[in-house]
């Protein structure tokens, strides 16, 4: 500990604190600590500038040891894990998943999936490891920078490596702003070269550190001033996690200002000496030493523990207590040295144990069955029916433009008839009851618009012929958060129904903010929207939100299809030709019972004017 800065171990410590907060969904902008910690990797990075000899076989030894065997170990522990205590699990993406993991491309891959970081619920053992696919990248390609930045300085002086990285990082940072501008928040956040910005002023630090300021600066200069102001943006760093969400306005420039406060900090905890109670000391190494197999542990723990219905204050304590023990264990075991012979023993019977955790989790990855052609039929067969959606929606379109102009026309020859009609009551109420008799044939030949996801998209055939003049708009692993966008489009080009069902929530909720933007553009609507078989917690909070909103009505499509498994294909979401027929007819009764109730209330206001006049006429004939 003696030779430690400990004050960058408490920044290491403070940033694994936010992050674990985060993913508890106990800090909203907790997410934005990763920044600082791709600027603290890039800092460490430069000070291999420090040495008369790089060796790339070491180098590259040392990240393999210290970063990607953590990884695969927690990987492959975390799926038999995984797999012992949720057998009842569909992993549908499992093999996908992790050979992106293996293969240091998770990032990119989640980004192929349409997996949302930000949608606060865990789809994933996984979902946090394209932070470590990113830094494994950018930790391959270093030593290619290193040749640079040495040839460079020993060239032309110790001030152009540094222009050079702040250019690369104005050069990153610019293109993520571009990204999410253009692109939006996944595609700029889960990027390589989007996301080294923060790297790349961390390396820039680093050589500041190396170059222009001496040992003697260290430790006579600014120390106390140092530290107060290191603690001042830690607190001002600490707001930002409490209160930048990724969905606020605050998001663009939180994630570009905690870069380069970060910076300002390291520049602050490099010349604070190491002056602190030993057993603060101890404490903090500890936790920074275990750091890294924290970040690795906590995603799997939290996954195995959400579904277990327990309260929150002891699900937070056990998933904290179990992801610290399982860190230390597995950092004990990777890294016995300088320990006696006692820990040294224990640490190797730890790593057998978890080589051998591994190893079952190898196996099960092995035996899984291979959703890949089954899932590639299936998309073959999405494919198809997008193309018979598009073809559908323009003879959809065209049909409404020949109606249109046929409306037009009976329009004129209604105002000249409107003079000639009389409303008779007792003609009207059987009028009414007949249309309740024959709800179904109206309700098929409404103007109805369906948007959602792959559940839907499934399901377009069957719904294409029960409802004859419905238009679909369905694609695959869409959320809530795309729906509005569709809805006003749709809206703008006279294109949408007056009834609108929607199904979307197999891949994950939205926030309540979405659902108030879809429900603003579909006020003059009445909407209709099917809960999902999979997410219960996705229908709960849907129920909860339908409850405040006059126009939404739920289809209770999980309870319809409850212990019918013969309504699914082999993932349990998607409907086979069963499960299609009877999806339609749920859709079909839910609007046909509103429209019944409608219906019933005129036919008893109709029934109560009938009284009226009625007791009018008696009225006149007693007089």
């Amino acid at each position: 500990m003696k030779n430690r800065l400990i004050y960058i171990d408490f920044l290491r410590v403070y940033l694994c604190v936010a992050i674990f907060l985060y993913h508890l969904d106990v800090l909203k902008g907790g997410y934005l600590a990763v920044c600082s910690f791709f600027v603290l990797s890039g800092y460490l990075s430069a000070q291999s500038l420090k040495k008369e000899k790089f060796s790339l076989m070491s180098y590259y030894k040392s990240r393999f040891i210290r970063v990607y065997i953590p990884m695969i170990l927690v990987v492959f522990v975390s799926l038999a894990a995984c797999m012992f205590f949720m057998p009842d699990m569909i992993w549908v993406s499992m093999k996908r998943e992790v050979v992106s993991i293996v293969f240091c491309k998770n990032n990119f891959w989640q980004l192929s999936a349409n997996m949302d970081y930000f949608a606060r619920h865990v789809d994933s053992p996984y979902m946090h490891l394209w932070y470590v696919a990113i830094l494994l990248q950018l930790e391959f390609v270093f030593p290619l920078i290193y040749a640079v930045l040495r040839f460079l300085k020993n060239k032309l002086g110790v001030l152009l490596p540094v222009l050079l990285c702040g250019v690369a990082t104005t050069v990153s940072m610019s293109w993520f702003i571009c990204v999410h501008m253009l692109d939006g928040l996944m595609p700029a956040y889960y990027d390589t070269l989007t996301r080294c910005f923060s790297w790349f002023a961390g390396i820039a630090v680093g050589l500041i550190h190396l170059d222009y300021v001496s040992e003697e600066d260290e430790k006579t200069k600014g120390k106390i001033f140092a530290k107060i102001f290191l603690y001042i943006l830690v607190i001002g760093q600490g707001v930002l996690f409490v209160m930048a969400s990724a969905e606020s306005k605050l998001y663009l420039g939180s994630m570009i200002g905690t870069t380069f406060v970060m910076c300002v900090m390291l520049a602050c905890a490099r010349v604070i000496n190491n002056k602190m109670p030993s057993i603060v000391k101890g404490i903090i190494g500890f936790f920074s030493d275990i750091s890294y197999e924290i970040f690795l542990v906590q995603y799997p723990v939290i996954y195995i523990f959400q579904g277990l219905d327990m309260p929150i204050e002891l699900k937070y304590a056990l998933i904290v207590a179990i992801t610290i023990v399982a860190a230390a264990l597995l950092n004990l075991a990777l890294h016995p040295n300088k320990k006696p012979l006692f820990i040294k023993i224990v640490a190797i019977m730890l790593l057998l144990c978890f080589i051998g955790g591994a190893g079952y989790g190898v196996y099960r990855y092995a035996v899984a069955p291979d959703l890949q052609a089954e899932m590639e039929r299936l998309e073959a067969e999405m494919e198809r029916q997008r193309e018979e959606q598009e073809r559908k929606q323009r003879e959809y379109e065209e049909q409404l433009r020949q109606e249109e102009e046929q409306k037009k026309k009976e329009e004129e020859e209604r105002l000249e008839e409107l003079e000639e009609e009389e409303a008779d009551l007792d003609d009207q109420i059987w009028d009414l009851k007949e249309d309740i008799d024959e709800m179904e044939k109206t309700v098929a030949k409404k103007k109805i618009t369906f948007v959602g996801d792959s559940v839907l998209l499934g399901a377009s055939d069957v719904l294409y012929e029960v409802f004859t003049k419905c238009y679909i708009d369905a694609d695959l692993n869409r959320t809530g958060y795309v729906l509005n966008p569709i809805f006003v489009d749709l809206k703008e080009r006279g294109i949408l129904g007056d009834i609108v069902v929607i199904n979307c929530g197999s891949n994950g909720d939205c926030s309540t903010e979405c659902k108030d933007d879809i429900m603003e553009t579909l006020s003059d609507r009445q909407v209709f929207w099917v809960n999902t078989s999979n997410n219960k917690w996705v229908n709960e909070n849907l129920a909860e939100y339908a409850e405040g909103v006059d126009n939404l009505h739920i289809i209770d499509w999980a309870a319809a299809s409850e212990e019918h498994g013969e309504y699914f294909d082999g993932d349990g979401i998607h409907l086979n030709w069963t499960g299609k027929d009877a999806y339609a007819q749920v859709v079909m009764d839910a609007i046909c019972d509103y429209y019944i109730e409608e219906l019933e209330a005129e036919i008893a206001e109709l029934e109560a004017q009938m009284l009226e006049i009625e007791n009018q006429k008696e009225e006149l004939e007693e007089e």
